[in-house]
Order: structure tokens, then C-alpha cells, then sequence
């Protein structure tokens, strides 16, 4: 597994690292499921996080995104999850939500995550522009709100060890929509018009428990994600120490991008409860003018504990 990683590593080390069209995680380790459907139902039970991320702190118009999802088990071979994810940058917001199935199936000593999820996407441009120019007298610019929405699907392989290691590949956006729309719904005096494709993306992720000196007190968790839309790559890399299954922390360095302090705590049984905070430093030229980006993380799983069987005997004596 430890070569897994740094193989998928150098096969995307070639690649600049630049925005995409996604958003983006620094705690992306909490929450596989916005990014490979295979991954649902894989925890076991059922699972909730919750996302919030402000990104580029100290920017007008900086990326602000939210995301909630959730997961079970049903059975031993069927996982559901939902997806719901809202982020905005500058004029431009985005929905997401969509539905997510796994068939899970043995495979040597791990699970196989078959996945696919389907949902929608809405995108939509206000009208607060800030502009040196009159932006009124370019007709391709919107002077009106404008959004439209779009089918959208995803397909992923996840594979997990029992819960201590795994590995995961997944296409997301498969049917790279696009959305169109007219400002103002085409009313008079509307100008412009929302012309936006949506790229298809693929990512690789992977992730190891290592019990330093055989010590369960002791884990060190690195893991990777690796994500692309064939024209642009980017990559995280961290390392997490967890302390007797109670305290976390670890750094993480996005390629090109920033590098991250992360810090976290699992509360004590039975609450089922994790709280996680990023802060990424930015490395890149916009660090001259942004004070970082912070990112909070809120999770809660539960095991789905069937009843047991009851079986009565009755002795032939008091029959």
C-alpha cells in the first residue's frame, strides 16, 4: 500500500497544479463519498459529515463552500449515500446534490465497492459585478441574474480493507453538460447569457493505517488524492498521527497550492462523534494577499446493530 501511494504520487507529479472546476477539501480523508460513490456504506453503518470551508480569507468574493453528506450500510452488500453541496465564488454559486449506490462485494481479505450516483447541478451568476468598465456595454456579460440546471452522474471503484486501508478510482460529471441560460429569463432589457461546461473529472485516492511499533496508541495515517479533468491535475498529500484514538493532527501539502496544519478529536464512546479544523497556508502568489484558508469538519457514524434472534425451546415434558 505504502508503494501504492507513491506511485500514484509520481504519476501525477508531472501535471501543474491549478483550480478546477470542483471544490475542494483539505479534510477530504473525512468524506470519500462527495468524490467515489463506490466508498458508500463502507464505514459500516451509517455516517454523517459536515463540511464548511472559507477559502482565500481576506479576498472580496472568496470561494465559500458547505457540503453535507451521508451514508449506510443496508445489509451486508448495499450502500446508499446522499450528497449535498453548495459553494459560491464571487458572482458564481453552485448546487450539487445527488443520490449514491455501492454494491459491495468480498474480494480476498477486503471489500469492493462498485459505485454509481446520479443528481443534478445548478449553476447561476448574479448580477453584483465590480468592473474598471461599464460591463453593460459587453452583451456577453450578464446585467441580470441568470441560472439554469443539468443531469449529472458519476461512476467509482472503492476498495477497503477493513477499514485500515484502501484505495479508490472514480469519474465524476460523466456526461459533461452544459448550461445555458439567458439573463433575466430572456426579459426585456436582459443581456447575456450563462454558457458554462461542465469538464468531466477523474480522481485516485488512497490511504494507509500504520501502527507505529505495532502500538494500536499510536497510528499514523497517510493518505492521497489525486484529482484531474485532462487539462489541469491536482494533488494532496498528508500524514495524520492519531493518538490513542482520541486526539489527531498531521500537515498536508497541496501541490502548487498551499500546506495545511490539520488538528482533530474523536469523542469518547458512545457519542460516535469527530470534529475536525484545516488551516492551509498559501503557497502560491495569492498567499501575498490572502490570509490562508480555514476549514471545519463535523462527522457522526453510528453501527447499525440488528436485534438479535430469539429462539424459544419448549421440552417435550410440559408439552
Amino acid at each position: 500500500m505504502k508503494k501504492l501511494i507513491i506511485s500514484t504520487a509520481f504519476l501525477f507529479a508531472g501535471f501543474v497544479s491549478v483550480a478546477q472546476q470542483d471544490a475542494q477539501f483539505t479534510q477530504y480523508m473525512f468524506n470519500k463519498l462527495s468524490v467515489n460513490p463506490g466508498s458508500a456504506g463502507h464505514n459500516g453503518g451509517i455516517c454523517a459529515t459536515l463540511l464548511t470551508r472559507s477559502q482565500w480569507m481576506g479576498f472580496d468574493g472568496r470561494p465559500q463552500t458547505h457540503l453535507f453528506s451521508a451514508d449506510a450500510l443496508l445489509g451486508s452488500k448495499h450502500g446508499l449515500g446522499l450528497t449535498v453541496f453548495q459553494d459560491k465564488l464571487g458572482i458564481e454559486s453552485s448546487l450539487i446534490a445527488k443520490l449514491a449506490y455501492s454494491y459491495n462485494l468480498m474480494l480476498g481479505p477486503g471489500t469492493l465497492g462498485i459505485g454509481l450516483e446520479v443528481g443534478m447541478i445548478n449553476k447561476s451568476f448574479g448580477d453584483e459585478f465590480i468592473a474598471i468598465d461599464d460591463y453593460n456595454l459587453d452583451p456577453s456579460i450578464p446585467n441580470a441574474s441568470t441560472s439554469a440546471m443539468t443531469f449529472d452522474a458519476g461512476f467509482g471503484l472503492f476498495y477497503n480493507i477493513k477499514n485500515k486501508m484502501y484505495v479508490g478510482i472514480s469519474s465524476l460529471h460523466l456526461p459533461q453538460t452544459e448550461l445555458k441560460d439567458v439573463a433575466n429569463g430572456n426579459a426585456p432589457g436582459g443581456t447575456g447569457t450563462l454558457n458554462y461546461a461542465q469538464s468531466r473529472h477523474y480522481y485516485i485516492m488512497a490511504g494507509y493505517d500504520w501502527a507505529i511499533d505495532g502500538d494500536r496508541k499510536w497510528v499514523m495515517k497517510p493518505s492521497i488524492l489525486a484529482k484531474t479533468d485532462a487539462a489541469s491535475t491536482q494533488i494532496d498529500a498528508t500524514i495524520i498521527v492519531l493518538y490513542n484514538n482520541l486526539l489527531w493532527g498531521g500537515v498536508s501539502y497541496r501541490v502548487q497550492d498551499a500546506i495545511a496544519i490539520l488538528a482533530g478529536v474523536n469523542f469518547p464512546k458512545p457519542s460516535g462523534l469527530k470534529f475536525g479544523v484545516s488551516y492551509d497556508v498559501t503557497t502560491s502568489a495569492l498567499g501575498d494577499h490572502s490570509s490562508g484558508s480555514l476549514e471545519f469538519m463535523l462527522k457522526y457514524c453510528t453501527s447499525i446493530v440488528k436485534p438479535p434472534h430469539r429462539e424459544v425451546y419448549h421440552s417435550v415434558r410440559f408439552l
